[in-house]
C-alpha cells in the first residue's frame, strides 16, 4: 500500500479548494492508497488582495478600454474592493460562523496529518516525511500570483530520493508566465518526477519550460461522479426541496449575474438563490435569495437541486457540469484567470455556454443542455487521469 502525502490549498474557506482536496485523497484511498492531506498553512496575502494581482487588472483595464473607459472601470474595481473590506469588518460575526462550517468539514471529510506545517518550515527542508510519494494537487498551486511559496509547491522542501514527487491537475492559473520567471520555474517543474496539469493552456506552458512528459488530467472534482458526491458528502438536511430555483456562484462581483439570473428565472419560472462568497451588496442583487451559512457540503447540496446555475467559477463550471445542470459561464474579459474556465468549456465542447461580462448584456441562446456527449467526454477523461494516477502515483 503507497503511503501518500498531498500539498495543496486547504483549509482556507474556499469551496473549490476544500472540495478538491477532499475528491483526491478520496480517490486516492479508494483505489488502495493510504493517502492523507498534509495540513499547511494558508497565505494571507491571496490572489484577491495581491498587490500583484490588482495591478495586472488595472493595467488589462486600460488595455481593453482606452485611457477614458479604462479609468472609468478602474475606479469601479478599486470602489469595490473598498466595499468588500469594509463589508468584511463589519460582518466578522457571520465570516466566524462561516470559519467553523468550514473547519468543521475538514475536519470530519479530509484526512490529513494531525501536525499543521508552515510554509517557513517546509521551505527551509528539515523535515522528514515518512511517504512513498508527496502529491502537489490541484487548484492554483503554481500561481505565482497565489502565492509567494512556489518553491513549496513544487515540493522542493522534498530531500529524500526515495520520495516520489508528482502533481495532479497543478494549475498556473494563467495564460502566461513572465519571461523573468521562466528559469525559476524550470528549475521547479525539473524537480518533478510526475507532472500533470489541469488546463490545456498549463500543458503548452510546461511543455515550453521543460523538456518531459506533460499529461492533462480532470479536476479532483471529476474524479468522483455526481451520485458519488451526493451519497459521500451532501447536507441532504440543506436541500431546499420546495423550490425550484436559479443558483448563482460568483467570485468576480458582476453585477450583470445578478440581472441575468433574474431573467433565466423569469423564462424557467424559478427563483434565484446566490451562494454569498463576499459580504458586499452591489445595486440589481435585491429579491434574490443570498444565503451566507453554506460549506462545502451545503454547496454540494444547493448545486444538486438547482434547475439551472449561473457562475463565473472553474469549480462551479466543473459541478454544474458533473451534475448534468444547465449552466451559463460568465466571464470577465479582462480577468487574467480566465483559462481555468475555458480550458474545462473546450475540453467539454460548451464553448457555447460563455458569456463575456462586456457590457452587452448578451443573453444565453439556449437554456437546455443536452448532457450526453458531455457526460461521455468526462468519463473518457476519467479513465484518462486514473491511468496517471495508477501509473504515475500508485506503481
Amino acid at each position: 500500500m503507497k503511503k501518500i502525502g498531498i500539498i495543496t490549498f486547504c483549509n482556507c474557506m474556499n469551496y473549490g479548494a476544500e472540495l478538491q482536496a477532499y475528491a483526491l485523497q478520496k480517490k486516492l484511498n479508494m483505489l488502495g492508497a493510504d493517502a492523507e492531506v498534509i495540513y499547511i498553512e494558508k497565505e494571507k496575502d491571496v490572489l484577491q488582495h495581491s498587490s500583484n494581482a490588482i495591478k495586472n487588472a488595472i493595467v488589462k483595464r486600460y488595455q481593453m478600454y482606452g485611457l477614458f473607459k479604462g479609468s472609468i472601470e478602474n475606479f469601479k474595481l478599486i470602489k469595490n474592493k473598498l466595499a468588500d473590506r469594509l463589508a468584511q469588518k463589519k460582518n466578522t460575526e457571520k465570516i466566524l460562523n462561516k470559519k467553523k462550517i468550514f473547519d468543521s468539514f475538514f475536519e470530519q471529510y479530509i484526512r490529513h496529518t494531525e501536525r499543521y506545517y508552515t510554509l517557513a518550515e517546509l521551505r527551509n527542508g528539515n523535515i522528514k516525511f515518512d511517504y512513498d510519494v508527496i502529491v502537489a494537487g490541484s487548484d492554483q498551486i503554481w500561481n505565482y500570483l497565489q502565492t509567494k511559496y512556489l518553491d513549496v509547491f513544487f515540493l522542493m522542501f522534498v530531500k529524500d530520493c526515495n520520495i516520489r514527487k508528482v502533481s495532479y491537475a497543478a494549475s498556473f492559473s494563467v495564460d502566461k508566465i513572465p519571461d523573468d520567471m521562466y528559469p525559476i520555474y524550470k528549475e521547479y517543474l525539473s524537480n518533478m518526477d510526475g507532472i500533470s496539469v489541469r488546463e490545456d493552456v498549463g500543458v503548452e506552458i510546461a511543455k515550453s519550460i521543460v523538456d518531459t512528459s506533460v499529461f492533462h488530467v480532470l479536476d479532483p472534482s471529476l474524479l468522483l461522479k455526481a451520485n458519488e458526491w451526493t451519497e459521500y458528502v451532501s447536507n441532504s438536511s440543506y436541500i431546499f426541496d420546495k423550490k425550484r430555483y436559479i443558483l448563482i456562484y460568483t467570485l468576480s462581483g458582476s453585477r450583470y449575474i445578478y440581472s441575468l439570473a433574474k431573467k433565466i428565472a423569469n423564462e424557467l419560472k424559478a427563483e434565484v438563490v446566490n451562494i454569498k462568497s463576499g459580504y458586499g451588496r452591489v445595486a440589481g442583487d435585491e429579491g434574490i435569495l443570498h444565503l451566507y451559512d453554506v460549506g462545502p457540503r451545503e454547496f454540494i447540496s444547493l448545486f444538486s437541486n438547482a434547475v439551472y446555475v449561473v457562475t463565473d467559477s472553474f469549480h462551479g463550471t466543473a459541478f454544474s457540469i458533473n451534475y448534468n445542470i444547465p449552466f451559463t459561464v460568465l466571464l470577465n474579459p479582462v480577468s487574467a484567470l480566465n483559462s481555468r474556465a475555458l480550458s474545462i468549456l473546450r475540453l467539454t465542447k460548451t464553448m457555447d455556454r460563455l458569456i463575456y461580462d462586456n457590457g452587452s448584456n448578451i443573453y444565453p441562446s439556449n437554456l437546455s443542455v443536452n448532457f450526453n456527449p458531455i457526460n461521455q467526454i468526462i468519463e473518457e477523461w476519467r479513465v484518462k487521469s486514473l491511468e496517471f494516477i495508477k501509473n504515475e502515483i500508485l506503481l
